[in-house]
């Protein structure tokens, strides 16, 4: 199971370290901008499922990009990001990183994000950002 779904494309905003969990996948709807990633073994922990550390990334990631696309700073620095997981992700599976800006102001900005595995939750986050 390695097909992407349709609409998400390669990402072209990349950095060294989602070149090594990569390839990352990204979309933009009326949702804002989504993140994919296909489950693959090297994410996985010793337990078998996807590692929190992957869950984490893709969160602080789709959150920071939606921030960013409401600013006119293109990067921001995370300040906080606290993380929930609510169920297992496990190899193979398609995770789909959301996210919605609920402030952006002239300092910091604010975000919530969801990933899902497959249509199910399996972490959520709330997200605060440094801007300019």
């Amino acid at each position: 199971m390695s097909e992407v779904p349709a609409g998400f494309e390669p990402s072209r905003r990349t950095s060294p370290f989602l070149d090594v969990i990569g390839p990352v996948y990204t979309m933009t709807t009326e949702r804002g901008i989504l993140l994919g990633l296909r489950a693959r073994t090297e994410h996985l922990s010793t337990r078998g499922f996807v590692h929190g550390a992957i869950l984490a990334a893709l969160l602080d990631v789709v959150c920071g990009r939606n921030c960013a696309a409401l600013t006119e700073h293109p990067s921001l620095v995370t300040v906080s990001l606290t993380v929930d997981y609510v169920a297992a992700a496990r190899d193979g599976d398609w995770l789909e990183a959301s996210a919605t800006v609920t402030r952006v102001g002239r300092r910091l900005a604010f975000a919530d994000g969801r990933v899902e595995a497959e249509g199910r939750p399996v972490a959520k986050a709330s997200a605060v950002f440094a801007v300019g």
